[in-house]
C-alpha cells in the first residue's frame, strides 16, 4: 500500500505581513489536522518573489514551525529550487530540521520550473537552470552524505545525519534526469498539472526503475505521484464548479508545462487536460475507478494528494479535502 501525503498549494493575493502571518498560522494548522487524521506526509513548495502564487520562499523554515505541532508526519519539500540554493546551506538547514522533527525531512529538489522568473534576481540564467541543476545535486548528494563540503577543505556539515541523503526525491522533467536519479538511488517526483500520464510521467517512472541502483542494503525506489483531486457529488458537478477557476487558466498551465517541454496540453479543454495529466474528480467511486486504473499510480510508493483551487489558500477547505481524501482511502482505493 502507498504512502499517503498531501501537497499544500500556499496561493495569497493579500501579501501584507498580518496576512502572511494568518497563512502561516492557518497552513501549521493544516498540517497538524492532516497527522491527526492519518495522513503520511506533508509537501510544501517554494515560490519566490511576487510574481508567483504564495509568499513560502522557505518551506524549511516553515516546516521546522509544523515540528512543535507534529510528531509522526513527514516533512517534505515540493520542491526546492536547488539551482538557486548553496548546497552546503541547503544541507545544513534540512540536518537541522532533520534533528528537531526525529529524522522526517523529505527534502524534494528540482529544476525550478515553477520559479523561471527568480533566475536574473539569483544571478543566473533561467536556461542554464538543468546544468546547475547537476552541478548542485553532486554537490548536495555529497555533502549530505558526509563528504567534505570541497576539495579544498576537510570540513564537514554539522549537524549530520549518515541518512538523510536517501531521502532526496527529484522532480523529473525528462527521461534522462529520471534515469539520472534512478542511478543516484534517489526518489523521483512526477505528475500535478504539466505532464500527461501515459506519454510523459509513465515512460519516466519506467526509465527510472531501469537505472535504479541501491545506495544501501535496504533502499527500494521511491516513487511519488501527485495528483490533483477534486471530490464532489459526481464528474459533471465538479467540472462545472472548476471551469469558471480553472478553465482560463489552461493556456498558462499549457505554456507551464511546454517549458519541460510537454507541448502535448496545449489547446485542451478542461475535461480532456483533467483526464490527460491524471486529476482524480468527482465522487469516491469515480475515485476509486480512476486510481485504480492509473498506471502511473501503480507504480507508486507515495501517492500526493493536492486539491489547490483558489488563489488564496483556504484552511477550512484544506481540512474539508484531508477528510474527504481520507475517506476515499478508507474505502480501499489506495491499494496495491
Amino acid at each position: 500500500m502507498p504512502r499517503f501525503g498531501l501537497a499544500l498549494n500556499l496561493g495569497l493575493e493579500d501579501r501584507s505581513v498580518p496576512a502572511t502571518a494568518r497563512l502561516y498560522e492557518d497552513v501549521l494548522d493544516v498540517v497538524a489536522y492532516a497527522e491527526q487524521s492519518g495522513i503520511d506526509a506533508v509537501w510544501i513548495g517554494q515560490h519566490h518573489f511576487t510574481n508567483t502564487p504564495g509568499p513560502v520562499p522557505s518551506p524549511l523554515v516553515l516546516l521546522a514551525a509544523a515540528v512543535a505541532r507534529t510528531s509522526r508526519i513527514d516533512l517534505g519539500t515540493g520542491i526546492v529550487t536547488l539551482p538557486l540554493e548553496d548546497p552546503i546551506r541547503l544541507a545544513e538547514d534540512a540536518g537541522t530540521l532533520d534533528v528537531l522533527s526525529g529524522g522526517r525531512v523529505q527534502l524534494g529538489v528540482g529544476t525550478g520550473g515553477a520559479n523561471l522568473g527568480a533566475f536574473a534576481a539569483f544571478g543566473h540564467d533561467s536556461a542554464d537552470r538543468h546544468r546547475l541543476f547537476d552541478e548542485k545535486i553532486a554537490r548536495l548528494n555529497d555533502i549530505l552524505a558526509g563528504r567534505p563540503v570541497s576539495d579544498s577543505s576537510p570540513a564537514i556539515i554539522q549537524p549530520h545525519v549518515p541518512d538523510l541523503h536517501r531521502r532526496v526525491w527529484q522532480a523529473v522533467t525528462s527521461l534522462d534526469r529520471a534515469r539520472s536519479a534512478g542511478r543516484l538511488g534517489q526518489g523521483i517526483q512526477v505528475g500535478a498539472f504539466f505532464d500527461s500520464v501515459v506519454d510523459g510521467q509513465l515512460p519516466k517512472v519506467e526509465a527510472y526503475l531501469d537505472a535504479y541502483s541501491s545506495t544501501g542494503p535496504d533502499d527500494l525506489p521511491r516513487i511519488g505521484v501527485f495528483r490533483f483531486v477534486y471530490l464532489g457529488v459526481s464528474r459533471d458537478a465538479v467540472l462545472a464548479e472548476l471551469e469558471p477557476i480553472l478553465g482560463p487558466r489552461l493556456p498558462l498551465l499549457a505554456e507551464r508545462a511546454s517549458v519541460s517541454g510537454n507541448d502535448r496540453l496545449r489547446g485542451l479543454g478542461l475535461e480532456d487536460y483533467l483526464d490527460a495529466v491524471g486529476a482524480i474528480y468527482g465522487s469516491a467511486d469515480d475515485a476509486q475507478a480512476a486510481l485504480a486504473a492509473d498506471p502511473v499510480v501503480a507504480l507508486a510508493t507515495d501517492v500526493v494528494a493536492n486539491s489547490a483551487v483558489q488563489s488564496t489558500f483556504s484552511a477550512t477547505a484544506s481540512r474539508a479535502q484531508v477528510d474527504a481524501l481520507v475517506a476515499v482511502r478508507s474505502e480501499g482505493v489506495l491499494v496495491e
